[in-house]
């Protein structure tokens, strides 16, 4: 019964925190992602300066603007997934520390006889 509980209440945990890492990363993305438009100067500059590496190195102007915007797509899901990670790894913790009180609720377990035999 004790097995059957330490592994439903890892599979629960597990599952609570791939959602929650999930979910955070589609809302830092879509955070992210709203600064990054064609009326941000910063943006624009940015991919401006993209566009141009990327003709640099042998693409055409169109193929220059799509990759751009694809690497600006991967840098804005790369931050993301790491933010996503730090607010989980910040509730973790928060749960952890929550929990940590329940420690002293615990009795010491008694030792029944001599130490168990090795093989």
């Amino acid at each position: 019964m004790f097995n059957l509980m330490r592994n439903l209440g890892g599979s629960v945990g597990i599952a609570g925190a791939t959602t929650f890492l999930f979910r955070r990363e589609q809302l830092h993305t879509h955070v992210l992602g709203a600064h990054v438009s064609a009326f941000n100067p910063q943006a624009s500059t940015w991919m401006r300066g993209m566009q141009s590496n990327m003709m640099a190195h042998g693409a055409d102007p169109v193929t220059a603007i799509r990759q751009s915007y694809g690497a600006v797509w991967g840098v804005v899901q790369q931050q993301s997934a790491m933010l996503a990670f730090v607010d989980t790894f910040r509730a973790l913790a928060v749960v952890f520390l929550l929990v940590l009180p329940l420690l002293l609720l615990m009795r010491k377990p008694r030792h029944h006889g001599g130490p168990a035999a090795m093989h």
